[in-house]
């Protein structure tokens, strides 16, 4: 039986009242759509060779279809979310259908400035999803809130896994560009589904008036910002971690390039486990404290993982350090959601996203700088140093209360 200040709490945020949805429905669509989405993430790392050797795709060029992207979205991902505010349906079923467009171009595509177009639509459709997705994922029941954040999440790790696996079949057997027409059927479906399921599930905001500066300002307070700093910090850590340590399994190690990518594979096998671990113990511990007690495992592994040396050990701290990785990605969002209102959250998930992007490009570039001087094994100090301050920042952002 729903108790009727539930039912309140629900219609009060502008909520689908829970005898109106589906719950395991609410929680499918959220992981399904993830899981379209990230199919395409990992492609193109696979693909760099391919399109140098068909298309004569320079190593420059090669390059500008990743950072060209990442450029455009920093720019569009506060609109992003200000919009998706206000037309979160709207804005959701669009992500599909811009995706679906890079997942055509690509494949038809027989020079540089076509396969720029589709990864930038690729790259857009990307940032059209995540605000207001996240932003329904923390609208679920509020007792459950890190754990659908998890669900969602699980969907990115499938996805990353899914994508590249099916890119390696086709591409032994028919070529690189069918595997996209394959992701492109299943994303027309996602967004067909979405014009419907969105529109009855969702309800946009209040109408207003844009006003970017003034929706920014209405974000901004000492306990949000103290939430990006954590985000900022814990992505830079994250991003140098999934960059260098394939390179320092086959540096340091001396593991095979087939061996380092087969072990990087475990990673979202893991973060599947890990995202429903972290939303689960974070819904029934506490998400600060367990937020604070993943970072400091995390630190464990990291200290004890250059001493690793056999195969079987390596393996094992590093499938459980991406398990942590992903584990703490539902505390992280529901943390985000607990410090911002319902009313701009898209605004807050896309500042945080634009924090995350401007950092953590800075982390890598200033990391490699650190093992062109010392080693790969730098990283492991660095990043356990860089883990303190998110704990304390973590625990000083207990104190405040939610809103």
């Amino acid at each position: 039986m729903i108790k009727y200040d539930h039912i309140f709490h629900s219609r009060y945020h502008g909520e689908t009242t829970l005898n109106a949805r589906n719950d395991k429905l609410y929680l499918g669509y959220l992981a399904s759509s993830h899981f379209i989405i990230h199919v395409f993430t990992m492609l193109l790392p696979v693909l760099l060779l391919p399109f140098q050797e068909e298309l004569g795709i320079s190593l420059v060029q090669l390059s500008l279809l990743s950072s060209i992207p990442r450029l455009i979205n920093v720019f569009i991902y506060i609109p992003t979310g200000i919009i998706s505010d206000q037309y979160p349906a709207q804005t959701l079923t669009a992500s599909y259908f811009v995706t679906l467009l890079g997942a055509l171009v690509i494949p038809l595509s027989n020079g540089f400035y076509t396969l720029l177009a589709g990864f930038i639509l690729l790259s857009v459709g990307s940032t059209l999803y995540h605000p207001p997705s996240l932003k329904m994922a923390s609208s679920f029941d509020t007792s459950k809130l890190s754990l659908a954040l998890g669900i969602h999440n699980i969907g990115s790790n499938i996805g990353f896994a899914a994508g590249p696996l099916l890119l390696g079949i086709f591409m032994s057997r028919w070529g690189w560009r069918y595997s996209f027409y394959v992701w492109a059927v299943l994303t027309l479906i996602m967004a067909v589904f979405s014009i419907g399921y969105t529109r009855r599930t969702l309800e946009g905001g209040e109408k207003r008036e844009l006003n970017f500066l003034g929706d920014i300002r209405s974000i901004i307070s000492r306990d949000f910002l103290l939430v990006v700093a954590v985000s900022t910090v814990i992505e830079a850590i994250f991003n140098v971690l999934v960059t260098y340590v394939p390179v320092y399994f086959t540096i340091e190690i001396g593991l095979s390039y087939s061996l380092t990518s087969i072990i990087s594979g475990l990673g979202p096998i893991a973060g599947i486990l890990g995202s429903v671990v972290g939303g689960y113990a974070g819904d029934r511990y506490g998400k600060y404290r367990m937020g604070i007690l993943v970072n400091a495992v995390l630190a464990g592994f990291l200290f004890i993982f250059p001493s690793m040396r056999t195969l079987v050990t390596v393996v094992v701290i590093y499938a459980l350090y991406r398990l942590l990785q992903a584990a703490f990605m539902p505390l992280l969002n529901s943390m985000i959601a607990s410090h911002s209102s319902l009313e701009n959250r898209s605004l807050a998930y896309s500042f945080n996203f634009v924090m995350v992007n401007l950092f953590g490009s800075l982390s890598t570039t200033g990391a490699s700088v650190l093992i062109e001087n010392y080693s790969t094994r730098v990283i492991f100090p660095v990043c356990i140093a860089a883990i303190l301050p998110v704990c304390i920042l973590i625990w000083l952002l207990s104190k405040y209360p939610e809103h």
